[in-house]
């Protein structure tokens, strides 16, 4: 079973990063890595065949044969589109049959951007024995990946030994490799589940586990970006306020954290939101929990000086989403204006309550979670969010009733603005059709409330 925890730790390793960057290679053609990765296309008679060198936050391959472009010109792609990362952690021979039904790999961006469907990559070791790499194999069908392939793709990782400044001959690695292996020091209170990890958000791994005999969620940032560090921190913050003064609305309870570890009990059930396809199944019932949940939690404020910490800042947000080109001139100046008039009219809000963060308990109550995005923004923030995640008119006028009871439709027209334009910048130019519904409906929404209020 794949570690991905100790994975992202052997890959961050300083030593493992030092032998990297001696190994001189780049994110570039290298012709004896081409020459190599051509051989193994031809004797493993397999479409596309990578020599990898795994970095911090990317991978680069000096070696490529028939990936498809704009990659193979790249010749590097981040860390979400590595498989080969787990080869790295593991220090052993990985092969999938099928990487879209791995518990770990099936959401991996390579399947989507690169086409694998089938992987086996061996480690590459290079100066000081470290692995820097893998040599890898790749099919765009699933495939049952033979003994006899196998070891030829090991002795031709072993091949590279030497030119990338190995001390000898890769050899099979045995049972103890990973001694490098990086483990976060948990508390004794805590004990992991050794089952895969649940999907967490970005930079971040999800592991169950008990502490002190009841079900917990450790959340662990596996990345070192300034930007993780600080949803990871305002994560943590947020979790241990909540502690010592409750919500009305029951949320992930806060046990321990340290600067990479965070450990919350309520937050162990089932996703109210599991997407099999792409239709949403929810009762009205649970829609108007969820509203309801929001709305309770907006109530909740932090200490003077936490909310000061954590008070979102719109004049910026709006200045750089029309830069941007997601806003035009004259809807970021009728949003500035609207603001003017209810700039102090702030509530803590969740900032990315959508359905996923949303935990159906094995009490059937519900819970919420995922507080990276947490803090003091006008009023109505978390029903613009539900809003746009709303799965039919019906539930859309809930939310919309909710914010007309509140008396809080202007900045409510402004978040759910704001959230469509955010939206958008984050959409892939092949988003779904429903997606881009969606966001054009939200936009419709927001104007119109904009024209009611006069603006």
């Amino acid at each position: 079973m794949i570690d991905a925890l100790n994975v992202a730790a052997v890959v961050r390793d300083a030593a493992r990063l030092h032998a990297v960057v001696a190994t001189g290679l780049h994110a570039q053609p290298t012709p004896w890595c081409d020459r190599l990765a051509e051989l193994a296309s031809r004797i493993l008679h397999v479409p596309v065949v990578l020599l990898v060198l795994v970095e911090r936050t990317r991978q680069i391959m000096p070696g490529s044969v028939g990936l498809p472009e704009p990659w193979q010109r790249r010749r590097e792609t981040p860390l979400t589109h590595s498989i080969c990362q787990y080869v790295v952690g593991s220090g052993r021979l990985l092969a999938v049959a099928d990487v879209r039904r791995d518990p770990v790999l099936h959401t991996s961006h390579a399947i989507r951007d690169l086409g694998v469907a089938a992987y086996a990559g061996a480690p590459l070791r290079g100066p000081g024995n470290q692995v820097v790499g893998a040599l890898c194999a790749i099919d765009v069908e699933p495939r049952a990946w033979t003994t006899a392939e196998l070891s030829t793709l090991h002795r031709l990782a072993a091949r590279c030994a030497s030119r990338l400044g190995a001390p000898g001959e890769a050899q099979p690695p045995g049972p103890d490799a990973g001694g490098l292996l990086w483990k976060p020091a948990f508390p004794p209170a805590l004990t992991l589940d050794r089952r895969p990890p649940a999907p967490g958000g970005t930079g971040e791994l999800a592991l169950t586990g008990r502490w002190s005999g009841e079900p917990v969620t450790a959340i662990v940032r596996t990345a070192d970006s300034p930007d993780a560090l600080s949803r990871f921190r305002r994560r943590a913050e947020i979790a241990a306020a909540m502690r010592r003064d409750p919500p009305r609305v029951p949320v992930e309870e806060h046990r321990w954290h340290d600067d990479r570890v965070l450990v919350v009990s309520r937050a162990v059930g089932e996703p109210l939101h599991q997407r099999p396809d792409r239709r949403l199944r929810l009762g009205g019932g649970e829609w108007a929990a969820v509203v309801r949940a929001a709305a309770l939690l907006s109530t909740w404020q932090p200490r003077a000086e936490d909310a000061r910490r954590w008070t979102v800042d719109y004049p910026a947000w709006i200045n750089r989403y029309e830069r941007a080109g997601h806003l035009t001139p004259d809807e970021a100046g009728r949003l500035t204006a609207l603001l003017r008039r209810c700039e102090q009219d702030r509530t803590f809000a969740h900032g990315d309550l959508t359905l996923r963060n949303v935990i159906r308990l094995p009490s059937r109550r519900l819970t919420l979670k995922g507080f990276a995005e947490g803090g003091m923004y006008l009023a109505g923030c978390d029903l613009a969010a539900l809003a746009h995640a709303a799965p039919d008119a019906a539930c859309r006028w809930v939310v919309r009733q909710r914010a007309v009871e509140a008396d809080i439709v202007e900045p409510f027209a402004i978040n759910l603005l704001l959230r469509a334009a955010g939206q958008a910048a984050l959409a892939r130019p092949a988003a779904s059709a429903d997606r881009l519904a969606r966001l054009l409906r939200a936009r419709r929404d927001a104007l119109g409330l904009l024209r009611d209020l006069g603006v």
